[in-house]
């Protein structure tokens, strides 16, 4: 077989993130000029146990439905110091049938028109629908605090052979996001004395992703690290992520209770994690309630999305969502939520692949993958895995020619030529790429 890998790195300060660290990006942006109308909070200090109120979500299509909420109290410093969380049982229209699902995070609960928090905690395989919420306050507040953007790049890396031709590979996510799990399960060995007591603690919501383009091997190989930094894989449910320009946001765009995608890659492959929106004022949009992946300061497009449905599960309920038109990014992803700017556009890496394959067969996959030195990694591994795999047999010996460039703004390009044999040939070249 004969792979050939063609990766087009149009930005230098992209290139990098990757290798380097991350660099400030000045994105395109288009004005949001829409006057919105104030959202009132209802205050902590006057919630009571037995109050009732409504929260929103999207069950189906694009509309938030609406549901009931019973408080049944406060729990503080649930989360860490000075984030207590808010615990409540949801009931009535569509959440009778699905109860908490994945997806379901940062829906907004209101009491008497005021907004309460966001639904963004579960008790895995509770025989009620207890819900944990995080108080609104504290989302703006840790998004109000003043973020430093520049981060100096670090110094370049060396990598040994033995490391690019490994066929172990392993992400380098940030460790918050590895102790912050969003599994079904809570995080303990096969033989931990904690096992007797999993599934009495508060999980943050799971997050759904949604894949297009990818085949099951792929999804079967990589599954393990997206589930343990709270990623639940929703195979081949998500639909293309086409590469589009900004659309330009209007007062109906990622309202409270909307439907909210964070697209990893998009075009010929296609990943997107969805939540949803908690508030939105003006250009800024808060959603989730709880970390998407703990990166800090981030990148990601923001898109609207569509719901087809929610599959109810003993285990685990979870929306299936389709991404549609990018609307901004999401710039930060903390302990009690991610933030985005409505009007903004990411800076992304395009990447073409031209496939040869043993049967004279070419293939061109063109997409977009996003600027991060923990995620990039990962998404070439998997997106050059799949591309090899997909056409060609995975049993066997095999021999596997990989060709590629890296264009970089005012720098002269990077050439790659490698040639890799013997049965785990597709492993080895997809983790070299990577």
């Amino acid at each position: 077989m004969k792979a050939k890998f063609f990766a087009s790195l149009l930005i230098i300060s992209a290139f990098c993130l990757t290798i380097f660290g991350q660099t400030q990006a000045k994105s395109d942006s288009k004005t949001v000029n829409v006057k919105m109308p104030a959202v009132q909070f209802f205050p902590l200090s006057e919630l009571k146990e037995g109050m009732r109120g409504t929260a929103r979500t999207v069950f189906r299509g694009s509309a938030p439905e609406e549901f009931q909420v019973e408080i049944l109290g406060i729990v503080p410093g649930a989360v860490g110091p000075k984030q207590d969380m808010i615990v409540g049982r949801i009931s009535g229209g569509s959440a009778d049938r699905t109860s908490v699902f994945a997806g379901m995070s940062g829906s907004p609960v209101y009491i008497d028109g005021k907004l309460v928090g966001a639904i963004s905690y579960s008790f895995p395989f509770s025989k009620e629908p207890i819900c944990g919420i995080t108080p609104i306050a504290q989302m703006l507040d840790i998004f109000e605090q003043k973020q430093n953007l520049k981060i100096k790049a670090k110094e370049p890396r060396a990598f040994s052979f033995a490391e690019l031709a490994s066929t172990d590979w392993k992400s380098n996510f940030p460790i918050g996001a590895l102790v912050v799990s969003n599994s079904i399960l809570a995080n303990t060995s096969a033989n931990s004395p904690l096992n007797q007591v999993v599934g009495q603690s508060f999980q943050p919501i799971a997050t759904p992703i949604s894949f297009s383009g990818f085949s099951q091997e792929t999804l079967n190989r990589f599954a393990p690290q997206l589930v343990s930094v709270g990623l639940f894989p929703v195979s081949a449910v998500g639909g293309a992520a086409r590469i589009s320009p900004l659309k330009v946001a209007d007062e109906a765009t990622l309202q409270g209770g909307a439907s909210v995608s964070m697209q990893l890659t998009r075009g010929d492959y296609s990943l997107a994690a969805s939540g949803t929106v908690t508030m939105r004022d003006a250009d800024k949009i808060y959603a989730f309630g709880h970390p998407f992946l703990s990166l800090g300061t981030s990148d990601l497009p923001m898109s609207e999305s569509s719901v087809v449905t929610v599959i109810p599960s003993v285990s685990n309920s979870f929306k299936l969502a389709v991404p549609s038109a990018m609307v901004g990014t999401m710039t930060q992803d903390r302990a009690t939520g991610v933030f985005g700017k409505l009007g903004q556009a990411p800076k992304m890496i395009p990447v073409k692949i031209n496939l040869e394959t043993s049967r004279n067969g070419q293939e061109t996959l063109n997409f977009e993958v996003v600027r991060d030195e923990f995620l990039t990694p990962l998404l070439l591994n998997m997106t050059v895995y799949n591309s090899i795999v997909a056409n060609e047999r995975g049993l066997g010996d095999s021999m596997i020619e990989l060709k590629g460039e890296i264009k970089l703004k005012n720098q002269q390009t990077i050439k790659i030529e490698r040639r890799f044999t013997g049965m785990q040939a597709s492993q080895i070249a997809a983790s070299s790429v990577a």
